[in-house]
This record gives structure tokens, C-alpha cells and sequence, in this order.
């Protein structure tokens, strides 16, 4: 198809994107078939009236030699515009592709592809064109060879190709449009009627009451039926003894002539009427009728058809039978339903959806196909109780004769179909075996396949273990001897465990485990049991992180430089204590000659000294803010000194993105105070600048302002209050949002857990905060905060999959999370730690 230009990958984004079917023809060749369905649904029909067949028919008077010329894909002969072939972008294994040419499928293609037909052949004399059909007709061989030469120039000229196949040449008898037509006029095509006319005599009661059901329906055409009927009627009697005699042999003959062989008992075709498709399948046979409503609000039939099943088609499931007995009728009837919208009426319910909402891939592999092969069809589907579906009950019922070669055909086409879906199952023949002798050998799935045949029992009836079947009977069929939903493979209870652990293998996660299970196998409760072997899977426990839980903001300081943040930051081999006031974001950045926790506290008190003495100091647990002296420092200077989870730096928000941002303009800026300067003078999303939030004034920079920006001006600290609440209530949303949070279950003491940042189990003695627990393990007692501990022993609810850590951007308050004064014990350390002040003879 690419190289002949229908199709071209495309990479950039687009809107639409359809399923593709790949299906192998009996040639061996592949057929690419596309799902437009949803597409269908938004393209606006072009409404191209078609000529009626009346007047088709009238313009055949007098013609003797006839030749008709069928288009060779005919839809692929015409060019899509750029705007709409994106349109039509569907999936392969290979990238995205987007049609060129019309593809089959698309609801306006028939009305546009008759109306490019009709400009194409118009003013050309004795040439009629119904879709890719073209009949060309002369009074004799002369004027009929001028005709066929003007429209073989024409189609030459604009590039059309015919199938050479499918075109006849100079016939004196010619099918067209459902009629015969030849030198002396137009005749009804004797096959039309050839299903109602050869219905075989009744043998039982049923049969009796089946046949008087249809000619009901077609009671307007026989006088007198109901004397006529009489002596078949006599036999629906509840105790009169089954006798067929001559006088009910002569009266079924009698109504048969009368109410099919007379002129008015078949309709003539329009392209305008309203146009019924009713179908119905026995377990031996199929029938259909073509119905239309006439002027006077009457339906009548337009032509019957009906044909016994096949060996392989007897074995099909009945949902799949129903499903080809309309498939098959509107192919036999495609003459006169390409090109219009009509309904199909089935009284089997369950394939309504089947053919209207549901996806391709949701279907049973055999409707699958079937529902492929009616893209080109417009329609709806209906359903209609069995009562009101008599002839195409009856005809099903009283098949005539064997599949022809057509039949014969669709039965090759969907069986090519299924073994290209078994081909692409990932086990072999081997393993396809082993399951299907399991599946005969397990009572569910044994029972399950005699239904699937014989049809499904009331699910009131039914035993516990096959009412959660029941639902998707739709969707179970026997494939090739194999019991399957959809496309996929129905798992017998003795194989599930080893199945479970095939998927499972290279312990990929919940979702893709999920997500491979769906690509072949299927059983109730498939989606919980993944879930429950993953979370009792050690190495999947111990191996992924948690989910991120929903953000805690941190309350809004109600003064300047109560609470601050500290941390320590390298630059250009260089160590920095950087302190944040959190209601200003004010930053001060000092230079560390050591990294000694006296070093630390020597900075801490110049800072100090210049802004006053904070009443909240959070740090991380950095050897410098654990050692005793900062302890006896926090003391001395009395503030509260309140550490973070280790491991889990978002409880120290305000500083970490402090640093970002500090580190961000010492990299930008030759000046590092230069930089600071311009930092404290620039207002934040609050309107306001941090010198102006701690000082009450703007500080003077190398920006040219006037000294009445300069004056001195405190903001309104209610306003900027509500200010920093409604930003902090939109961070969280935000975050929450993003990161599809969720609750961890708390933790009890007891619990066994792992340590993902120290790689081993470890007990939970107590906890020490809100999402902070104290954990003891073979090693030593450690502090972690709860996303940092998977549970092994399961508490009540679940764990979940990765989730990206947040990130905050330029001028937005970062939001910690709640923190606890309760001191933490003494633990290795990933920072290069120094011996403390006391020690270190070279600190001053």
C-alpha cells in the first residue's frame, strides 16, 4: 500500500488515530483493514442522491447488447486532501500511517464515490452507473461497441483502472440491480424468490406455525388466506394428532403461489425507501429478507435469500452465527446497500453492541472479522424480539441448498483470520494443546464450551462459578478448538498459577503485568490475582517506590524571620551554609572554612546577629546539625531546632529550593553579591520583594528607581497572608494532581518493613511524626520517613508504583512538609563528616 501511494507513515501528533487488522488473504497476501467507526461517527455524509432504480430501468427500453465495467478498488482511485488524510492516521507495529487514497470504511465514500462516477460518465449516451458498477447498453452491436469506446476513453482519460475480472463484455443477457435484463425487457431475478418458493413442506407443529407466521406478514397479497390456511391451521390445535394430508399439501402449495410468485409479492428496489436488513441463523442454516418502506407506509420484501451452514460454520458459536447470518445477507445484498444507510434487525440482542459501541479488539476473534468486512457497509443494528423476525426465521429454518462459491469464500476469508490471530499468540503449538486439553478436562470451561454452542441458560440457573461468565457470553467463542474471550485465551484453573508466574517474569510491575496479560490470556478476577502474587512478590516489594502522598503545606510564618531553613550547598569546590527566611524567602549565603558543626554555629551568629534570633530553625540531619554543640547552641540561643526525615529533603522544602536557586544565580552572574542583591530586590508572586518583607524597605541596587520607591513601607500582612495560603492551596492542588497521590497506609509498631535507602528489612518501633517512624534493624535504629519504608507485612490497603518526585519553580513558596521536634539518633552519613570543634585544633 505505501508503495503504491495509498498509505505514507506520519510522524508528528495528530487527533485521530484508528486500530488496524492485518488480515492474510487465501493468496497468502496480507489485507490491511482499518477500524474508522469513531471517525465515522464526526464525518459529516455527503448526500449524493442516487439515481432510482425506476428510472435506471427506463432508460433500458429497446437495448439489446450490453457490457458492464467494475472499478478496481475503486475508492483508492481517489485522492484525499492534506486536511483529511490526517484524519484517517491508524497504528501499526511500524509507526503511524494516513491514507492518501479513500480508504474503505469511511461513511461518505460511497455517496462521493457515486457522484465522481456520475461527473465522470455524464453526457455519455446509454451508460449507467450505480457505484463501482458501470453498464453500458446499445440498441444493437453497433451503438452498443460507440457507447463502451466513449466510456472506456473517458475512464482512460481520468485515470480509473477496471477490474478485468469482473467486467463482461457484449452479453445479450446481463444481472443488474437485483433484475435480469435482456433483448426482450427487465425480468425479476428468479433468485430473489428462489428461498421463499423452494421452502420445503412442513413436518412438525413448529414448522406449521413458522410458515403461517411469515405469510402473515405477507397476508396483503393472498385473498382469502385465512380460508386458504385453514387446514395447516387445524394442526395448531393442543390435542389434534399430527396428520399431513392432501388437503394441507394442496393448500401450503396454494399459498406459497400466491403469496410469492404474484406480481406484487416482491417490491421493486429504490435507492430513496427506507431499507431493512432482517437476518436470522438455526443451528443448521441462515436466512434473510431485503425489506423496504413504500409510499403508503407499508414494508415490503425486496428480495429473499436463504443457504444451509456448513460443516466448520455448524460448529460456530450462536452468537457467531447470528453475527454471519447478517454478515453474509448484506454481502449477497451489497447491489442494492452500497451507497445507502440501512438498518439490520437481529433478535439476537448481545450483538448490538457488538456492532455498534464496542471496540474491535473487545469482539470474539470470528465477529471480529465479520465486523471487519462490514466497514463498508452504512447501517445500524437493531434489536427485534423473535415474533416480529418470522421470515428470516423461517428461511433459516428451511435453508436452500449448500453455500455456493461466495459463501464458500467467507468461510476461507474468516478462517485465514483466525489462524493469523492464533499465529500471533505468544505459545506455541505445544503449549496451544496443553491448554486446550486442560480446558476439556476442567468442568467450568467444559460446560462453558457446550453453552457457547448451544447457547446460554438463564444466568439464574446457573452454578456460582459460571454466573460470572455469564455476562460475557458475548464475547466467549471456540476458536480452533480452544475456548476464548475475544482474542484472548481462557486459562483453566490447574494452569492459572504457572500462567501467573509467566507473566510475572521479569517482575515488570502491576501495570505491565496487566498489560501483557491482556495481550492473550483471560479468567475472572485475572486483573486481582496479578495484583495479590505482585504484592506478595519480595523482590517487587522491596524494588519500587511509593507513590507520592498528598502535600502537607507548611503554615505561613505569622512575623519575618521566625522560622527559617538551613542547609549546606557546594559551589565550585566550594562549601556554603545558606539560611532562608520562610516568610520573606530572604536568603543569606555564608562561606565555610571547615565543615565542622563550630563552624556552622560561628555563621549561624554573624546571621543571627544582623537579622535576630528565629523560633524555628529546620535543618536537615547533616552531621554539623546533630552534633552536641549545635544542640547546645540551639540551647543557648533558645530557638527550636527541628530536623527532617532523612532521605526525604521535601521536609526542608524552603531551603532546597533556596539552593536551586541560589546555585542558579552564582552560575548566571560573575558577581555572586551582585546576584544576591538583584535576588532580594526582585518581588515574588506576591507582589512583594523579600527585603521588602523582612526589612519593610527596598534595598538600594544598581537599578536606577527613585527615592520614593526607597521610603520605607511595611505590606498589609493580612492581605499577603491570604495571599500565601491561596498560592500554597494551589501548589498543593497542583502537586496532588501531577503526582496522582494517595495516601500510604500508617504504619504500627511491629510491622516489618524494608529500607529502600539502606537495602534491608527492618521493624517498626515507633512513630515520630505524621509520616515519620523510628526503625530498627540489625544495624543500628534509623529515622525514615513513610515513603522511604515498603511494607512486607501488608497493612491494610496497598502499595503503589513510581511516581517523579515534584520540582518548584522560580518565585513560588516551596511547601514543606510537617516536621518533628523529636531529636534523632546518630546515623552514618553520606556527607564527608570532620571531627567536632573541640577536636579540631585548626578552628577558631
Amino acid at each position: 500500500m505505501a508503495r503504491l501511494g495509498v498509505i505514507s507513515q506520519i510522524k508528528e501528533p495528530t487527533e485521530w488515530c484508528a486500530g488496524m487488522v492485518p488480515v492474510r488473504k487465501k493468496n497468502g497476501t496480507v489485507r490491511i483493514c482499518v477500524d474508522l467507526t469513531h471517525l465515522n461517527q464526526s464525518v459529516q455524509r455527503e448526500r449524493h442522491q442516487l439515481p432510482a432504480v425506476e428510472q435506471v430501468l427506463a432508460q433500458l427500453t429497446g437495448a439489446k447488447v450490453f457490457s458492464k465495467l467494475d472499478a478496481n478498488s475503486g475508492f483508492w482511485q481517489i485522492p484525499l486532501a492534506p486536511e483529511s488524510a490526517i484524519l484517517t492516521t491508524f497504528i501499526t507495529p511500524f509507526g503511524r500511517y494516513q491514507f492518501h487514497r479513500l480508504p474503505f470504511g469511511i461513511t461518505s465514500a460511497p455517496e462521493h464515490f457515486q457522484r465522481r462516477m456520475a461527473e465522470l460518465l455524464s453526457g455519455i449516451k446509454g451508460t449507467v452507473s450505480m457505484m463501482d458498477d458501470v453498464l453500458v447498453f446499445g440498441k444493437d452491436q453497433k451503438e452498443h461497441d460507440y457507447n463502451l469506446t466513449e466510456a472506456l476513453t473517458r475512464i482512460e482519460k481520468a485515470g480509473l483502472t477496471l477490474n478485468k475480472e469482473k467486467c463482461e463484455f457484449s452479453k445479450t443477457t446481463i444481472s443488474f440491480l437485483g433484475q435480469v435484463i435482456d433483448n426482450t425487457g427487465v425480468h425479476p431475478d428468479p433468485r430473489k424468490v428462489s428461498a421463499i418458493k423452494n421452502v420445503p413442506t412442513p413436518q412438525t407443529v413448529g414448522e406449521v406455525r413458522r410458515f403461517l407466521g411469515m405469510v402473515n406478514q405477507l397476508s396483503k397479497f393472498i385473498p382469502n388466506l385465512a380460508e386458504r390456511t385453514k387446514s395447516m391451521r387445524e394442526l395448531l390445535h393442543k390435542n389434534r394428532q399430527w396428520t399431513w394430508e392432501e388437503p394441507q399439501q394442496e393448500a401450503f402449495d396454494a399459498v406459497k403461489l400466491a403469496s410469492l410468485l404474484c406480481t406484487p409479492a416482491l417490491a421493486l428496489y429504490s435507492s430513496n425507501a427506507k431499507t431493512i436488513v432482517s437476518a436470522d441463523a438455526s443451528s443448521f442454516g441462515l436466512g434473510a429478507v431485503l425489506l423496504q418502506e413504500q409510499k403508503n407506509g407499508d414494508v415490503e420484501p425486496v428480495a429473499y435469500i436463504s443457504r444451509s451452514l456448513s460443516a466448520t460454520e455448524e460448529r460456530y458459536a450462536q452468537i457467531e452465527k447470528e453475527a454471519l447470518a447478517f454478515t453474509w445477507a448484506c454481502e449477497r445484498f451489497s447491489d442494492f446497500l452500497i451507497g445507502i444507510q440501512f438498518s439490520i434487525q437481529t433478535d439476537h440482542k448481545p450483538l448490538v453492541p457488538l456492532f455498534s459501541t464496542k471496540r474491535l479488539e473487545e469482539l470474539p476473534v470470528r465477529v471480529q472479522r465479520f465486523r471487519i468486512r462490514m466497514l463498508r457497509f452504512h447501517f445500524s443494528i437493531s434489536h427485534v424480539p423473535g415474533k416480529d423476525l418470522v421470515i428470516a426465521d423461517m428461511l433459516s429454518r428451511a435453508p436452500e441448498g449448500t453455500p455456493n462459491e461466495q459463501d464458500l469464500l467467507l468461510e476461507e476469508d474468516t478462517r485465514a483470520f483466525i489462524e493469523y490471530i492464533m499465529e500471533s499468540l505468544p505459545a506455541s503449538e505445544i503449549r496451544l494443546k496443553e491448554i486446550e486439553k486442560e480446558q476439556k478436562k476442567d468442568p467450568v470451561c467444559a460446560k462453558i464450551a457446550q453453552y457457547c454452542t448451544k447457547g446460554w441458560p438463564d444466568k439464574a440457573s446457573l452454578s456460582v462459578s459460571l454466573k460470572q461468565y455469564h455476562s460475557l457470553s458475548s464475547e466467549i467463542s471456540i476458536v480452533n478448538g480452544l475456548l476464548m474471550r475475544n482474542s484472548r485465551i481462557i486459562i483453566p484453573s490447574k494452569l492459572r498459577q504457572q500462567v501467573l508466574n509467566q507473566i510475572h517474569t521479569g517482575h515488570q510491575g502491576l501495570t505491565k503485568c496487566r498489560e501483557r496479560a491482556r495481550l492473550s490470556v483471560w479468567w475472572p478476577c485475572l486483573s486481582q490475582d496479578i495484583q495479590r502474587l505482585i504484592e506478595r512478590c519480595h523482590s517487587c516489594r522491596v524494588s519500587q517506590e511509593q507513590r507520592a502522598e498528598p502535600l502537607i503545606s507548611s503554615p505561613f510564618p505569622e512575623l519575618p524571620w521566625q522560622k527559617v531553613g538551613m542547609d549546606l550547598f557546594e559551589f565550585k569546590k566550594t562549601t556554603y551554609l545558606l539560611i532562608v527566611d520562610y516568610y520573606s524567602r530572604y536568603i543569606e549565603v555564608a562561606k565555610l572554612r571547615h565543615l565542622t558543626a563550630g563552624e556552622v554555629v560561628l555563621q549561624c551568629k554573624s546571621i543571627f546577629a544582623r537579622h535576630g534570633i528565629p523560633e524555628e530553625v529546620i535543618s536537615d540531619n547533616g552531621p554539623q546539625f546533630t552534633a552536641q554543640s549545635f544542640s547546645d547552641f540551639s540551647c543557648e540561643y533558645q530557638f527550636r531546632h527541628i530536623t527532617s526525615s532523612p532521605y526525604h529533603p521535601m521536609s526542608n522544602g524552603e531551603a532546597e529550593r533556596a539552593v536551586k536557586t541560589t546555585k542558579f544565580l552564582l552560575k548566571k552572574e560573575g558577581d555572586p553579591y551582585l546576584a544576591l542583591l538583584a535576588y532580594r530586590v526582585t518581588p515574588l508572586s506576591n507582589g512583594y520583594s523579600p527585603s521588602q518583607l523582612l526589612m519593610g524597605r527596598t534595598l538600594r541596587s544598581t537599578l536606577p528607581t527613585t527615592r520614593e520607591n526607597r521610603k520605607p513601607h511595611l505590606p498589609d500582612c493580612d492581605v499577603l497572608k491570604h495571599i500565601e495560603e491561596e498560592q500554597r492551596r494551589k501548589q498543593k492542588d497542583r502537586f496532588d494532581c501531577r503526582h496522582g497521590v494517595r495516601d500510604l497506609p500508617l504504619l504500627e509498631p511491629g510491622d516489618v518493613v524494608w529500607l529502600s535507602d539502606r537495602h534491608e528489612n527492618g521493624t517498626v518501633e515507633e512513630q515520630v511524626g505524621p509520616r515519620s517512624y523510628q526503625v530498627v534493624t540489625l544495624s543500628g535504629s534509623y529515622r525514615r520517613n513513610r515513603r522511604n519504608l515498603v511494607t512486607l507485612q501488608q497493612p491494610n490497603g496497598n502499595g503503589s508504583e513510581t511516581v517523579g518526585e515534584s520540582t518548584h519553580t522560580e518565585n513560588e513558596p516551596a511547601v514543606s512538609e510537617t516536621t518533628t521536634t523529636t531529636a534523632p539518633p546518630l546515623r552514618r552519613s553520606t556527607r564527608i563528616t570532620f571531627k567536632p570543634l573541640q577536636y579540631d585544633p585548626s578552628a577558631t
